[in-house]
């Protein structure tokens, strides 16, 4: 259809027209905003796709939300799922109802915005703030900075007040804690407040006289779970109390760790020890474990389980424990030690606890020798998991084979990627494939010409609004077709290239251990990724980068066929 003839030079066209960003919305609320309905991550969602369906240049592609998360970091999960759709060039824009959603430190969020986004060619919008980084003046620069830094001090001066409150709450014998020490639980008229429970306190009665009769740490442990009395993670986890420790999908049975920490724990008497671990937000102080001088202690704040002397008796028999054990160990002090080089990559293919090193003697106490154990059946037995172990030296002897016989394939590829690549070098850009992608381009050109008339046209009242959706939606629908075409092309074209680094990557870890007599910590770092024990004996080694070698390989091939 014929069209009136104007001068489109005279007319202002957002430079962003002629481009269809893909947006997604990004939503956060943190426990501090929680009550707060224009915050709610309901009104977020409604506002932000009210903003979007409102601008054409805009489609949503996905939304990301982060309930329950500060903003102070960016250790978020939806955060970092999004992030990763910006760099797979899944999204290109990201929209959010203002500066303080997406992050309350000013140093982060100032980093993103002015680093982050031009790496990745990424439009970032904060509507109500006014800023768009795609028309970002002097003046919205200035006032996203300000925004920044007040959301920073926001976030800090919230951290400040909590922090004061919760010192002042245990100083004054209030109990701040989750959920309540087991054999307690929070009074229902008082949650700050610790009243015995019925039904787990007698458990707490009994492993107090085990110990104060001589019983060991471990035998307690036995004891308990041979009787089927509930640790204390199961028995939150039945009565509806998740935690981190409960959620793993198995029974939590008893083990050291928990045993004793009750018995050193002088809540059972009436006395509250907190502030074992700590964080500062305005102070910039990570969480942390903090030393028994630093807790706060108030006595007498609840009514306690067991007496003061079997307490004082129990902790004799701790300290004296503990001096014996310190005492006989130097008798083994002329023997060698063995580090654990593989630390959290080595587990037990059973129950999936990493496997601990341990060290046990000959009977002249003239040999030490070295064994990797499961945890699990050392503590529960074979109510945990299986009596799974292997010997060091058998262990580090199968890995560094497997280590050495992989370098041999990478070797061996290495050699056939460079008689590839001479082949593929010389004929890679002639002919048809040439032709194509210029075909490609000028299509490509012509399209986005004509997208950015449309969106002229209806700016000017000569195309009605769903009229111009529609056919956007076309066009846009073939430049997305063109592009991954051209982008097929380019990945064809710069094969080479990427394998040449894949292959370097790979040469520089050969030229570095190739040489290695054993395995070392430094060989484990660079090259494992985990290794499981199986009840077999068997070993599932996973390297790093395997992934990676298998696309080189499938590269190979597809060259090979490419050069037939």
């Amino acid at each position: 259809m014929a069209r009136v003839s104007r001068k489109r030079k005279n007319i202002p066209i957002n430079e962003t027209a002629s481009h269809i960003w893909r947006t997604a919305l990004y939503v956060r609320l943190s426990v501090e905003d929680n009550g707060k309905d224009a915050d709610s991550i309901e009104n977020q969602i409604a506002f932000l796709e009210s903003y979007v369906s409102g601008c054409p240049d805009l489609s949503k592609i996905e939304l990301f939300a982060d309930n329950g998360f500060t903003g102070t970091n960016f250790q978020r999960p939806e955060f970092n799922r999004m992030m990763k759709a910006v760099q797979s060039g899944v999204i290109d824009c990201i929209v959010v109802k203002d500066l303080s959603r997406l992050g309350r430190n000013y140093i982060e969020t100032s980093q993103f915005i002015e680093k982050i986004c031009p790496f990745y060619g990424l439009r970032f919008i904060a509507v109500n703030d006014s800023f768009d980084t795609a028309a970002v003046t002097n003046a919205a620069q200035l006032s996203m900075a300000l925004s920044n830094i007040v959301n920073d001090y926001y976030a800090k001066d919230i951290s400040r007040k909590v922090t004061s409150a919760l010192q002042t709450k245990m100083e004054r014998g209030d109990y701040i804690g989750n959920y309540a020490p087991h054999g307690y639980c929070k009074d229902p008229e008082n949650k700050n407040h610790l009243v015995i429970d019925p039904e787990t306190a007698p458990v707490i009665r009994q492993i107090f006289l085990w110990r104060s009769e001589g019983v060991s740490y471990m035998g307690i442990n036995r004891r308990l779970n041979k009787a089927g009395i509930p640790s204390p993670g199961q028995y939150r986890l039945e009565h509806g109390i998740q935690t981190n420790n409960n959620r793993k999908g198995r029974p939590v049975l008893w083990n050291k760790h928990m045993v004793t920490e009750i018995l050193n724990n002088i809540v059972y008497i009436g006395h509250l020890a907190q502030k074992k671990g700590s964080q500062c937000l305005y102070a910039g102080i990570a969480y942390h474990i903090t030393s028994e001088s630093d807790w706060i202690i108030a006595e007498n704040t609840h009514e306690p389980i067991i007496s003061r002397d079997l307490f004082e008796t129990v902790q004799k028999i701790n300290r004296e424990t503990a001096e014996r054990i310190k005492k006989n160990s130097g008798k083994y002090a002329h023997l060698p030690r063995e580090k654990n080089i593989f630390g959290k990559k080595f587990t037990c293919a059973g129950c999936g606890a990493v496997l601990k090193l341990h060290r046990s003697f000959s009977t002249k106490r003239d040999k030490a020798y070295f064994t990797f154990k499961c945890p699990t059946y050392a503590e529960h037995g074979a109510k945990g998991c299986s009596d799974i172990k292997i010997r060091k030296a058998d262990l580090d002897a199968a890995v560094f084979s497997f280590i050495k016989a992989q370098m041999a394939v990478f070797i061996d590829m290495e050699r056939t990627l460079q008689r590839l690549l001479a082949v593929k070098a010389g004929s890679f850009e002639q002919g048809h494939a040439r032709s194509r992608r210029k075909a490609l381009q000028q299509k490509l050109e012509n399209k986005k010409s004509i997208l950015s008339g449309l969106y002229v046209d209806y700016k000017e009242g000569l195309l009605s609004r769903q009229d111009y959706l529609f056919t956007r939606e076309s066009i846009d629908a073939d430049i997305h077709k063109i592009e991954g075409e051209l982008a097929e092309q380019k990945s064809a074209n710069s094969k080479t290239h990427d394998l040449l680094l894949g292959k370097m990557k790979w040469q520089d870890m050969i030229r570095k251990f190739q040489g290695a007599a054993g395995l070392s910590s430094e060989m484990v770092e660079a090259f494992v990724e985990t290794v499981k024990l199986h009840q077999d004996g068997s070993l599932e080694i996973k390297l790093n980068y395997m992934d990676e070698f298998a696309a080189l390989m499938d590269a190979c091939e597809q060259i090979r066929k490419e050069s037939a």
